[in-house]
């Protein structure tokens, strides 16, 4: 499975640090948000760069390999440093590998992969063809994507989205904004496939609305709007499910599939899974609406943090797509959203 966000490519394996500090806040439920299902572009201040393929490199007798690939590197991770060199841009890790190689040291590389900061050794290579040292990689310094509001609370303007962590970035409140939030418009869809999801190609309006981006947690990221964002499918404040009051059957998503305008999809949530909140994993989801079908296949990237709105309350999140089959998908539940903000955003 995939997230649906540029920056993520695998899915997370353990709880947000938030789990360990609840005892030290009160938490509070809202008595009622509004339902997003509004596009935005998320742009985070963060350095690094995305792990977005591999390139052999060929070796001096004509053989090819990956030393990266075979270090254990894979396509999603998020590289912070090199050999304790934080890494800006792609270009310069480039540059940063030929002379750490020509100096005939390892790269200790050190990346995120959903939300856990790691470190791997690797040997560059010197490449006949490019005749520079490499490691096989190729990496993308894009720190923009494009995803779905979840929820926002009328009163405080606060707001929830994604529905999952964003690789690169530490939970938690770090100083100052970890990035911002901006509204986006939907150009088209390429739809989803059997092993290639799909994904919405947006575009970033900086003007009208915004907001800062001052937690990222399991469940999402979090913050505050300047302003009420662009109508919604609805701009009537529900109530946030408890899980135990969430069911298998018939419900709705909130989401774009072109321009701006917010719409509503049937789905089926087949399976609830409450004991997996360290997952970030809260039930399974299947797509039956036919002109979400047509238009996408199914779920797509981009569709992450969409609301699931089921007996007339916000009932969770669309997270992940299943890549051999679009149709399905992990959804978290809303209200594990709404406690990690609350909890995050109190320290």
């Amino acid at each position: 499975m995939l997230f649906f966000f540029s920056f993520c490519a695998a899915p997370a394996a353990r709880a947000a640090p938030y789990e360990a500090a609840e005892s030290l806040v009160e938490l509070s439920k809202p008595s009622m948000v509004i339902p997003g299902g509004q596009s935005i572009g998320v742009i985070m201040s963060t350095e690094g760069v995305s792990v977005v393929g591999f390139s052999s490199v060929v070796v001096e007798s004509g053989a090819l390999q990956n030393p990266a690939e075979a270090a254990g590197l894979r396509i999603g991770d998020f590289i912070t440093t090199v050999n304790d060199e934080a890494i800006t841009s792609n270009q310069q890790m480039i540059d940063l590998v030929d002379q750490i190689g020509a100096s005939g040291e390892n790269c200790l590389v050190e990346y995120f992969r959903s939300g856990i900061r790691e470190t791997v050794e690797v040997e560059p290579l010197y490449c006949t063809d490019s005749q520079t040292w490499r490691i096989g990689l190729y990496v993308r310094d894009n720190t923009a994507g494009v995803g779905t509001l979840t929820y926002y609370d009328p009163a405080s303007l606060s707001y929830g989205a994604l529905g999952h962590t964003v690789s690169g970035l530490d939970y938690g409140v770090e100083e100052g904004e970890l990035g911002e939030v901006i509204r986006a418009s939907v150009q088209g869809i390429r739809a989803g496939a059997a092993g290639v999801p799909g994904e919405k190609l947006g575009v970033f309006l900086s003007d009208e609305w915004q907001g800062d981006i001052m937690a990222n947690g399991l469940f999402g990221i979090y913050g505050s709007l300047q302003n009420a964002p662009t109508p919604g499918y609805s701009d009537i404040a529900i109530p946030i499910a408890e899980p135990g009051q969430v069911e298998t059957g018939p419900a709705q998503i909130y989401t774009v599939i072109n321009g701006e305008k917010v719409e509503a999809f049937s789905i089926n949530i087949v399976k609830i899974m409450e004991n997996y909140k360290s997952t970030g994993r809260g039930m399974i989801v299947e797509v039956t609406d036919p002109k979400l079908i047509e238009a996408a296949s199914g779920i797509v990237q981009g569709m992450s943090g969409s609301p699931i709105i089921q007996k007339g309350m916000l009932a969770g999140a669309v997270t992940h797509v299943f890549v051999n089959d679009p149709i399905y998908g992990y959804a978290c539940f809303a209200q594990w959203m709404w406690e990690e903000a609350e909890a995050s955003l109190a320290r």
